[in-house]
């Protein structure tokens, strides 16, 4: 995991992004630039010409309140793009590391067909050997070939799922090579306090925390759309000389600013209320949704324990002594093809089930996880019965 956050460019956007709306909000904190008019000509009076010159210094003011509010925007935007950032860092924790256990248990599903190839073929050969080749024996001979057929196109499905899954894992790790991973499995899982996670939930769920920041993004555009019918001013100053006729200087102040007479900035208004009571309503929608979302990643979460329970590790074992009896009894003519096959069957399903009832189990557990926004995710794993006994080889 923290391989997946290293190499993530994701990451280093969203920071790049939040870099940008640091230095945003140190720009709308600036004063604006004065302006100066320099003006320079000829005049006549009583017959007499001379030169006129001025310089006029211009300085725009942001009405009281208004500067504020828009470093209060650019604020609301930084806290919306942190919970992304915290979204993405979790997201690309936990999906690093579904996708590992994916890839290994796609590997080791791939390894059971690989070995059961191996023990048909032996049969396959035995067969073969016998010295009186009955039609019993040639058709026992077409059944297992059949089968090694099907399990060849099973093997080559399961390495190309294997080869995917690797893709998927490597989008986050970014290797160049297949690395060397060891996982646990799990004999037990973790004991939630349903009410205790349902509220963190919640209250910590970046959808509805970004809805919360959105919220209080609105609020803040509709106080400054409340400004806009109080206009920015302007302090103006003018200094000047006249030398047409009898030279006289001049000085100028006063102020500059917009009336609001044909334009009162109410739509613009009526358009940030309409926009508030948008995002209150899509931040309750946010919270109903993700409650709902909570319950059923908890119904799936705790029917996963069941299942895990169900077909338990200790069955591995079980399905090799079942396998190598059925091996040593076959060759001694004690159990038909047919029966060996379908005990073979039958265990390979149940490999299949046991690999199935762990990756369900991690899928589940890292939902729940995202949307309670858990953070010490090996933490919680840690809480869960675990064994390295079963490593996929």
């Amino acid at each position: 995991m923290d391989l997946a956050e290293k190499n993530s460019p994701l990451l280093t956007a969203l920071h790049s992004d939040l870099e940008s709306l640091f230095y945003k909000r140190r720009q709308e904190g600036k004063t604006q630039n004065p302006s100066v008019l320099m003006d320079y000509g000829r005049r006549t009076a009583a017959s007499e010409a001379g030169p006129e010159y001025a310089l006029q210094i211009e300085q725009p003011i942001y009405f009281p309140g208004r500067k504020e509010l828009k470093q209060l925007l650019v604020d609301n935007d930084s806290k919306i793009k942190e919970i992304q950032q915290i979204e993405a860092f979790n997201s690309i924790r936990l999906s690093s590391l579904k996708f590992a256990y994916k890839y290994l248990v796609a590997a080791e599903k791939r390894n059971h067909v690989k070995e059961r190839l191996r023990r048909l073929s032996l049969i396959e050969n035995y067969i073969r050997a016998r010295p009186f080749f009955t039609p019993q024996a040639k058709t026992d001979l077409f059944i297992i070939e059949t089968k090694i057929l099907a399990l060849r196109k099973h093997f080559n499905d399961l390495e190309l799922g294997a080869a995917k899954d690797f893709e998927s894992m490597n989008l986050y790790l970014r290797l160049d090579s297949i690395p060397t991973l060891r996982i646990p499995y799990f004999r037990d899982g973790v004991k939630f306090q349903f009410d205790e996670i349902q509220k963190k939930a919640v209250s910590q769920n970046p959808s509805v925390l970004a809805a919360r920041g959105e919220l209080e993004k609105a609020r803040t555009e509709l106080r400054l759309a409340n400004l806009e019918k109080y206009p920015d001013y302007t302090v103006m100053s003018q200094v000047g000389e006249d030398r047409s006729g009898v030279a006289n200087r001049f000085y100028d102040f006063g102020l500059k600013f917009r009336i609001p007479v044909w334009d009162q900035f109410q739509n613009k208004v009526a358009a940030a209320e309409t926009n508030l009571k948008s995002k209150q309503d899509r931040l309750t929608y946010q919270e109903t949704l993700i409650n709902t979302s909570f319950k059923q990643s908890y119904l799936d979460y705790e029917q996963s324990k069941m299942n895990l329970k169900l077909y338990g590790l200790n069955q591995l074992d079980r399905i090799d002594k079942d396998l190598n009896f059925a091996d040593l009894e076959f060759k001694k003519g004690r159990i038909q093809l047919v029966s060996y096959l379908e005990l073979e069957n039958q265990l390979h399903e149940t490999h299949h089930a046991i690999l199935d009832a762990q990756m369900s189990h991690v899928e589940t557990l890292l939902s729940l996880l995202y949307i309670i926004n858990e953070k010490d995710i090996l933490g919680v794993l840690g809480n869960a019965s675990q064994t390295f006994e079963y490593q996929p080889k």
